[in-house]
């Protein structure tokens, strides 16, 4: 019978270790603090000496605290293996839809199709908006009074997209920001007539200062 469901992903254990030779302990000799966490003594494995220890016998282990029930000279060869929590690399089948929220890669990354920043879309606008750059990369901003681009608190230096302005049917919609934006000449000037649509780039240079490129104005099809 043929396998039902999602295609299964390799997994590789490496199983997780700690040296703790010439560590004194607290209480002396007896009471040691493990990197991981456990939930108890029979998810740790305990050498004395290439010896190997019996959970619960010569050792009991709780979150943290890995507690040997007879002296630990700092002379012994004092090791133990997390053979409970085995970490695991993964490599997901083809197919699959991952959700990653950070990504640090240490060489290069190459992608068979394009990347698409995430864009906010919002038909009403006026007074003060807050631009959530945490969240969306571009911005489509349809004006419908005059808009204040309030300084926001999530920009990342590095990060760059853009801001395309569309007027209402009415028009004649400013637009002003507050001190964290930066424009040419220290002016911005966008388009007023009914439905309009401008295109503003922008850049991060640091995480209060984002600036604003000489907007694209009145986009309109071609003839």
């Amino acid at each position: 019978m043929p396998y039902l469901g999602n295609p299964l992903a390799f997994a590789y254990s490496a199983v997780s270790y700690q040296d703790l030779t010439g560590v004194t302990g607290d209480p002396v000799k007896r009471g040691f603090t493990l990197n991981n966490s456990v939930l108890n003594s029979n998810e740790l494995e305990v050498f004395v000496n290439n010896v190997r220890q019996e959970p619960s016998v010569a050792y009991t282990a709780a979150g943290t605290t890995l507690t040997m029930l007879g002296d630990v000279e700092t002379t012994d060869d004092f090791y133990v293996v997390y053979q409970g929590m085995a970490k695991q690399t993964v490599s997901p089948a083809t197919s699959a839809n991952l959700s990653i929220t950070d990504l640090t890669l240490s060489g290069d990354l190459t992608l068979a199709k394009a990347v698409q920043g995430t864009t906010f879309v919002s038909t009403s606008n006026s007074g003060n908006v807050t631009l959530d750059f945490d969240t969306y990369q571009n911005f489509v901003l349809t004006l419908t009074g005059a808009v204040v681009l309030a300084n926001p608190s999530t920009e990342a230096k590095g990060q760059t997209g853009f801001i395309i302005l569309i007027q209402d049917g009415s028009g004649n919609r400013g637009l002003s920001t507050d001190n964290q934006f930066f424009a040419p000449g220290g002016a911005i000037t966008i388009s007023t007539t009914a439905s309009a649509v401008d295109v503003v780039p922008y850049m991060v240079q640091d995480t209060d200062k984002i600036l604003l490129g000489t907007p694209q104005l009145a986009f309109a099809a071609l003839a």
